[in-house]
């Protein structure tokens, strides 16, 4: 999609939010402007490109419709990395919620599932960086279906999901997928295991997670172990996983450290694309990230940062990507 459609689209929005601004409850988003730097990397065509791009863009539109009923749609656009394309919007949210009792919600439509959506808010740093199961391609951010999501007054909290497993996109086959969580979340610990079974045009794909978390006015920590294995009738089964942790230091009000390591046990399904490519369906990879964060403003944060990424049993050098990244916050004055 070229400049001028991307331009329309932002207008459309632009008016539609305004003329109804007065009724909306939440209108808001961010987007993610990054200076990156391939500092190294075995690719001759990406060694050495440096430059701007738009990681993400995101316009969100939440409203009360009554009656414990509301509503959400969400609009995603964003760069396409190391290519000449312009930016591509597209739908990212669409759903309704319903209230059922406290702390009880039924949702229906375009959703995130639980496989890692409190895990990535714990972890705090998606503009940064995907989790490991999202960018590592275990599992998806998004679905459509309906889930049963709750916590209890104890801190349980759990969620039950059916959906097409064809994340925003359109639905192809016949397959389906059914999701599971259950955690505790309290004020400094949270702690999950969630998983899926899908079956995805003839194959049948598992998932399964285990994550735990402390944190406090020092920062946070958090660490987890992520399977995913799929087999088809006429192969035998693969399978991989990923160790990771992470963790936070608050270094005052408006700044803090962190890092984090990926290691994949085995060789990865499918290589990774995007802001940081890795070969990792031919080479056992590992991914280092270390950066600090500065909030310059309440709704203004920018970050140096570093990206390594290590090959084991491989002949090929570590990958090394510097880079700013910023997050900047908007909404209408109706925002909450």
């Amino acid at each position: 999609m070229d400049l001028k459609k991307v331009l329309l689209i932002l207008m459309t929005i632009l008016i539609f939010t305004s003329s109804v601004s007065l009724l909306a409850d939440d209108i808001r988003g961010y987007f993610i402007p990054e200076y990156y730097v391939v500092a190294s990397n075995n690719s001759e065509e990406l060694s050495d490109q440096h430059g701007f791009w738009i990681r993400r863009l995101y316009i969100g539109y939440n409203t009360d419709l009554g009656d414990g009923w509301s509503a959400r749609v969400r609009l995603e656009m964003d760069s396409s990395p190391f290519e000449k394309d312009s930016i591509v919007p597209y739908l990212k949210n669409l759903h309704i919620k319903k209230k059922l009792s406290s702390g009880v919600s039924l949702i229906l439509g375009i959703i995130e599932p639980p496989s890692f959506d409190k895990i990535e808010k714990f972890w705090g740093f998606r503009y940064i960086e995907k989790t490991p199961p999202d960018f590592w391609k275990f599992a998806s951010s998004r679905d459509f279906g309906v889930a049963l999501d709750g916590k209890t007054k104890r801190g349980i909290v759990y969620t039950l999901m059916y959906g097409n497993y064809s994340s925003n996109k359109g639905e192809t086959n016949s397959g389906k997928a059914v999701y599971g969580r259950v955690g505790y979340e309290r004020r400094n610990i949270y702690v999950e295991i969630n998983t899926h079974f899908a079956d995805d045009g003839g194959k049948n794909k598992n998932f399964a997670s285990v994550f735990a978390g402390l944190k406090g006015n020092w920062g946070r920590f958090g660490a987890g172990f992520n399977y995913y294995s799929e087999k088809s009738v006429d192969s035998e089964k693969k399978d991989n996983g990923i160790i990771s942790a992470f963790g936070v230091i608050k270094l005052s009000e408006k700044s803090r450290i962190f890092a984090r390591y990926d290691l994949l046990s085995d060789l990865n399904f499918k290589d990774i694309s995007g802001y940081l490519p890795v070969p990792a369906s031919t080479n056992l990879a590992g991914l280092f990230i270390a950066g600090l964060n500065i909030d310059i403003s309440k709704h203004i944060k920018i970050s140096p940062n570093v990206k390594y990424v290590h090959y084991l049993n491989s002949e090929l050098k570590g990958e090394f990507y510097l880079n700013l990244t910023g997050k900047i916050f908007f909404k209408t004055k109706f925002g909450k």
